[in-house]
């Protein structure tokens, strides 16, 4: 059984520091540059978390494999603007996977299909966003922005605070106070890009920046329920002090295919929204 996250050590803070000032920057370079950099960062990205999903699902290496080449593949079409063949593709990939899972018996034979889907989904998602004419550059900013301060705020609020679990069998690390503060974090962090970039109304964009940090902490959540049903505490060790790329990227997978249903329902970014 997983047990509960000690409270972390100076060195643990150091190192979750550092990383994050090496990832960050290069992870916004390739944001602004768009195009190849941009690309490649979203394929490198599909390709480790497969690898971390289907190692949680404890697959077997050739299921693996077909588990990144899916994401992989998937990742390229969305980067190439064929939004229909993305779909086909990880849908096909995860009926093949399914199937195969099935075939070798895998205890995770229906969670491992389901995460490619899940996976792909918010791929295709930060990539159609990123490809909008004029506000594709600031609207991942914003999602990034409000996710990285979800994960802040609740990190430092919930052990600073602490008080009631927000969800005890799951994980037990997380507070309602953890919540409360990177939800607050988040419609903070949206107000200022909302600033920065002269968008619309401002405490429209607090609100619903504030509601993706609960997605986000949802998609955190997701992952610890598949965690602990494997009984690890991390996806995967690819980022020092702070486990895999899966590990990170949880919050995203959820605030960006949310994101994209925003925006593709309201025609235009919730940054200009009135």
């Amino acid at each position: 059984m997983v047990q509960p996250l000690a409270r972390p050590d100076l060195s643990d803070l150091t190192l979750r520091v550092l990383s994050a000032a090496v990832l960050m920057p290069l992870a916004a370079a390739a944001i602004w540059w768009g195009g190849w950099y941009f690309g490649a960062m979203v394929i490198l990205i599909g390709g480790a978390i497969g690898w971390e999903w289907s190692a949680l699902c404890q697959t077997s290496a050739w299921l693996r494999g077909l588990t990144v080449l899916t994401l992989i593949l998937s990742s390229i079409l969305a980067l190439s603007g064929m939004l229909q063949e993305t779909f086909a593709c990880a849908a096909l990939g995860a009926l093949l996977i399914a199937v195969f899972a099935r075939i070798d018996r895998l205890e995770a034979s229906a969670l491992l299909p389901i995460g490619v889907i899940y996976v792909s989904l918010a791929l295709l998602s930060i990539v159609w966003l990123r490809s909008m004419p004029e506000t594709g550059l600031v609207a991942v900013f914003w999602v990034v922005s409000l996710v990285i301060a979800t994960d802040v705020g609740a990190y430092f609020f919930g052990r600073l605070i602490g008080g009631p679990k927000l969800a005890p069998r799951i994980s037990p690390a997380k507070t309602w106070s953890g919540l409360a503060g990177g939800v607050g974090c988040a419609a903070c962090a949206g107000v200022l890009v909302a600033i920065a970039v002269d968008g619309g109304n401002i405490v429209l964009i607090a609100v619903l920046s504030g509601v993706l940090a609960v997605v986000a902490q949802i998609g955190d959540l997701i992952e610890s329920v598949v965690k602990r049903h494997f009984g690890v505490k991390d996806a995967g060790n690819l980022i020092p002090g702070h486990g895999g790329v899966l590990d990170r990227l949880d919050g995203f997978l959820t605030v960006a295919p949310v994101t994209g249903l925003m925006t593709w329902i309201a025609g235009g970014s919730p940054l200009r929204w009135q």
